[in-house]
Parts: C-alpha cells; sequence; structure tokens
C-alpha cells in the first residue's frame, strides 16, 4: 500500500501531466508533449540529490584497455569497469574493512581489494565469471608457477589427436571451422588431465580466453554475430563460411589454436611473476543469486562496489552462452534456462513469471508513456518493474549487513525504450532512500549514443543517456 504522501505526490504528477495534455490535441501523441512528461518525473526525482559531471571517470567505467592490465587480461570481458575506478574509491573512502561485489563478473573489485589488502567476497550466477574470479585472485606458489611453465612447454608440444571428438553444443559446427573446433576440443581433454586443481583451472580460463578468437563470431551489442556477415550499402550480406575461413586462417588449423593459448599461458606467467600483487586476503568468491548473498556469509560489509545489469534488455547468458556450452558449464537448454531465471531481471529472458512485490510511482508513470506498439516486446514493461524490484529487495539486504558509515558504490546506465528513458541513476537513489541510506552523490561519467531515431524522440533529454556512479552510505 502507498502511504498518503505517495499517493498525493502520485495525483499531483498526474495533474501536471494532464495540464500538458490539455495544452495539445488530447488524441496527439506527440514528442514534445512525451518530453515534457519525462521532464516532470526526473525532476521529482533529482530532488535533493547532488549530480555532479566527473569526466575522469569516462574512460574507467568501462573495459575497453583491460587487455593491457595485468590480471584482468586472462579473459577477455567486454562488460564491467576498470581497476583504478575501484582503487579510486577505496582510497578516498579510506576503506579498511570488507569489501563486496554482488555482481563480481571478471572480479575486478576483488582484484582491487586482494592488492590492497582488504578481505572481500563476490557472487555471480555466471559460472565462467566465478571460475575466472578464482583464478584471477587464487595463491600460487613457486611450484606451482614453475608447473604451469611445464605445462606450457607441454602445451607446446601437444600432438594433433587422430580420434574425432564431440560436444553437446548444438551450433558448433556453425560457430567453428571443422579443423579448429577438433583442435579446440582436443586441448581441452588434455587440460582436463592436469591432476593441480589450481593450475588446471588457471589453464582452463586461458583455452576459455580464446574461443572467441579463433571461432567464426565475435561478441557485438546484445548476443553475438558471424564474423562472415558484412555490413555493406546495400545492406548485410553473409560470404560463405568455407571461402570465409580459408581466406582468414592458416592452413595449419591446429598450430593456429595452440600458439594461441600458448600466448596465453605465457603472459599468464608473466603476470604471476612480476604483476600479481599482494595475496594476504584472497577474496571469498561464490556461485549463486545475488540476490541470496546473506545465505553465502553473514560478515559485515564496509565497502561494496559493483555494476549490475543495465535495464536495456541485453542477456548476458547469450552473450557468453559459446563459452559455456563448449566450456561444459552447460550441457542442455534447461541447463541455460535455468541460470537465466536466477540472474537479474534485467532482460526478458530473465522473467520466469516472478511476482512484483516492490512499486515505485515514478517507475509506473514512465511505463504508462511507453508507446507499446512500438514496444520490440511486450514484456518490456515487466522487465522495467522487475528490475527495480529486485534492486530494492538487493538494496535492503546490503543496508542490513552494511556497517554504520559503510558505502556503496553502483556504476550503472541508463536505459530507453519507444521515447522513454528509464533514468535507473536516479530511481536507484530514491529506492536507496527508502531503504535507509543516504545519497551521497551521482557523479555522471559519460554520455551514452542511441539510435538515430530515439535521439530524436530524446531531443531535449539527451543528457539522461548517460553512465553514472552512484555513491550511498549507511
Amino acid at each position: 500500500m502507498y502511504s498518503n504522501e505517495h499517493v498525493s505526490n502520485f495525483m499531483k504528477d498526474l495533474k501536471i501531466i494532464n495540464n500538458y495534455c490539455n495544452q495539445n490535441n488530447p488524441f496527439e501523441y506527440n514528442d514534445q508533449t512525451l518530453q515534457e512528461k519525462q521532464s516532470v518525473i526526473f525532476s521529482r526525482l533529482e530532488t535533493g540529490l547532488i549530480i555532479r559531471n566527473v569526466e575522469t571517470f569516462g574512460n574507467l567505467v568501462h573495459f575497453q584497455n583491460a587487455h593491457s592490465i595485468p590480471v584482468q587480461r586472462w579473459y577477455p570481458y567486454r562488460e564491467g569497469y576498470s581497476l583504478d575506478l575501484v582503487t579510486t574509491f577505496l582510497k578516498e573512502l579510506d576503506v579498511k574493512g570488507i569489501t563486496f561485489d554482488p555482481f563480481s563478473g571478471s572480479g575486478t573489485t576483488l582484484l582491487a581489494s586482494r592488492i590492497n589488502g582488504l578481505k572481500s567476497f563476490g557472487v555471480d550466477i555466471n559460472p565462467i565469471s566465478v571460475l575466472v574470479s578464482k583464478v584471477e585472485n587464487e595463491r600460487y606458489s613457486h611450484l606451482e608457477i614453475q608447473l604451469l611453465r611445464r605445462i606450457t612447454d607441454q602445451v607446446k608440444k601437444l600432438p594433433i589427436l587422430q580420434e574425432e571428438m564431440n560436444t553437446s553444443f548444438n551450433l558448433a559446427d556453425k560457430i567453428f571451422n571443422r579443423e579448429i573446433l577438433q583442435a579446440l576440443l582436443s586441448i581441452k581433454s588434455y587440460v582436463r588431465t592436469i591432476e593441480n586443481e589450481k593450475i588446471k583451472n588457471l589453464v582452463y580460463v586461458a583455452w576459455l580466453s580464446i574461443i572467441e578468437e579463433v571461432s567464426n563470431i565475435k561478441k557485438e551489442g546484445n548476443g553475438i554475430k558471424y564474423k562472415n556477415r558484412k555490413r555493406t550499402s546495400l545492406g548485410y550480406i553473409d560470404i560463405d563460411k568455407e571461402i570465409w575461413e580459408k581466406s582468414n586462417y592458416p592452413e595449419n588449423k591446429f598450430e593456429f589454436v595452440r600458439s594461441k593459448i600458448v600466448y596465453q599461458l605465457e603472459l599468464m606467467i608473466n603476470d604471476l611473476q612480476f604483476n600479481y600483487g599482494s595475496t594476504s586476503n584472497t577474496p571469498g568468491i561464490f556461485w549463486g543469486n545475488c540476490l541470496e548473498f546473506d545465505k553465502l556469509f553473514q560478515d559485515d560489509i564496509e565497502f561494496t562496489f559493483f555494476s549490475p545489469p543495465y535495464c536495456n534488455c541485453f542477456d548476458y547468458f547469450e552473450i557468453h552462452k559459446v563459452e559455456l556450452w563448449l566450456g561444459d558449464f552447460i550441457t542442455n537448454q534447461s541447463d541455460l534456462k535455468a541460470l537465466r531465471s536466477q540472474g537479474f531481471r534485467s532482460n526478458t529472458n530473465s522473467l520466469d513469471h516472478k511476482s512484483i512485490v516492490y512499486r515505485n510511482e515514478n517507475i509506473e508513470n514512465l511505463i504508462s508513456l511507453f508507446d507499446h506498439e512500438n514496444l520490440w516486446s511486450k514484456n518490456i514493461p515487466h522487465v522495467v518493474r522487475g528490475y527495480f524490484d529486485d534492486f530494492h529487495t538487493l538494496l535492503q539486504k546490503l543496508h542490513k549487513q552494511t556497517i554504520k558509515g559503510g558505502s556503496i558504490g553502483i556504476v550503472v546506465g541508463n536505459s530507453a525504450y519507444s521515447g522513454v528513458i528509464i533514468p535507473s541513476d536516479i530511481i536507484i537513489a530514491e529506492i536507496a532512500r527508502e531503504v535507509g541510506f543516504k545519497i551521497m552523490n551521482i557523479s555522471v561519467a559519460r554520455h551514452l549514443t542511441t539510435s538515430s531515431q530515439q535521439k530524436m524522440k530524446l531531443e531535449t533529454l539527451n543528457y539522461y543517456l548517460r553512465e553514472s556512479i552512484v555513491l550511498l552510505q549507511k
């Protein structure tokens, strides 16, 4: 039930919105009126907030330079933020206690915490993320590093297996050249024979890290795209798979794949020797639902720093599905569906008929502005409601387990549907205030691009298409 104050505010919003409608043709649905209605809602959400532009964060809220950062370059993530960003907040807030990341991803928050000698915990529902985070933050002895060197030398001499190897991934023959697929499966078979569990996991991450590079696909936007599909002035054209492979892969496919993993292993050895940092506090890393983190550890948290999936309908399991299948993390569609159902409700595949507990008048006002005929999915309103329902649950639990004076940093991007912006940063701030947090500030790191059609519809509101860091304090 809403309080009397909520009802009163809701009625005020409706009155203002209706005044705009009365000034125009009541049957005309124009972009100007749509933008004015959103401005009313945004103004209410921004009341009392400190919103600042921090351009220095612009290059830190994404992963563009991760390929050159020691340890972070062990697995090619596109989603995430810079190690320097976490370190900046750890130092500015003078964090001494436990840190936490409920969406640990590639483990950036955990890595920064370990390097700075802090105890940390991380949770992720993607099993690849859990494996990568563990490998990047494990303690490796001198003898284990020597073992990794010997294994790398053995990989250099691996023979081509004559027997045909199979995978449960039914798209494998389409996504890979046949010889390259056999090389990958052959090397995976060798990795499984490694007895030392820590080194086996490390080599397995190296193997996972080269899959996209030696495949016929690339991660792009909200999924994967085939490399042999080219955009031309007349539209997309598909180059014959065999012709494309012949012009892009060397004759010796096995050596091509083997050289890629050897390069990755040698890079890892170099980082372990010269750039690995302190291991006095290795993190506790769990596979699980972030909304149930309180069942995984009960320690008091001083600082939580994370970037959730954005409310943009990107399905990150779709983006990582090739590695999930080929890496044997899933073996059938039911496994994939089970993972999706436990993830944050940020896309249509994650809804799974979950009920909505938390309601917010500003969210409902924005959803009411959707042009439902132009939404690509009728489930988008359910995604938006589910997303902030999950956020409310997460922030409630974080408030209970965060020490007094503790802080939370959230890197989040806003999104748009049918000309309506979902300003996640200021909505999250409102939810956090309701839960009991103090809103320190919102740092706008950079502005996001959108389609030309959306850009025209959002002409006066483009400022709200942005990526921000919401800083909270208990």
